[in-house]
């Protein structure tokens, strides 16, 4: 009897450990025909952030230009995407677009209402990018970053 609470505990801690490595990844996806084949956060966190509105290939190829696609405000996803991108949460998120929307300097990316609406927008669009979990992933699309949840 004794042993049992001990063999309870490890249980627990090893079906914790398990959620833990099992959780799911945000994906940033583009459209194949991209040339770029991977960027960094900051690349990324810079076009959600209205700072750039082109990829850069790198090797002295020209800018391409970028679609931005979000998912709506309300989106569990959008949340993750987010404070696991740059550490801001939604309503910091939201304050920064207002102070720039206000000011006239950019608009914010496209709002679409899933993943499968910026999975379909960034198949159709070669300048698309966007983000999904990763269970929604098919080899129409590149990921060229993985930000964990």
């Amino acid at each position: 009897m004794g042993r049992l609470p001990g063999l309870r505990i490890c249980l627990c801690l090893l079906g914790l450990a398990w959620s833990l490595a099992a959780r799911a990844e945000v994906c940033i996806i583009v459209n194949p025909e991209n040339p770029v084949h991977a960027m960094t956060p900051r690349e990324v966190s810079d076009l959600y952030l209205g700072r750039t509105r082109s990829f850069d290939p790198g090797e002295g190829r020209p800018s391409w230009p970028a679609s931005i696609y979000d998912q709506v405000d309300g989106s569990p996803l959008r949340e993750t995407f987010f404070r696991a991108l740059n550490g801001m949460d939604i309503r910091r998120l939201n304050a920064y677009w207002a102070r720039l929307r206000f000011s006239g300097e950019v608009l914010p990316p496209k709002a679409l209402p899933d993943g499968k609406a910026v999975l379909d927008a960034v198949r159709r669009d070669r300048n698309g990018i966007g983000y999904v979990h990763s269970s929604e992933i098919d080899d129409s699309v590149r990921i060229v970053l993985r930000l964990k949840e």
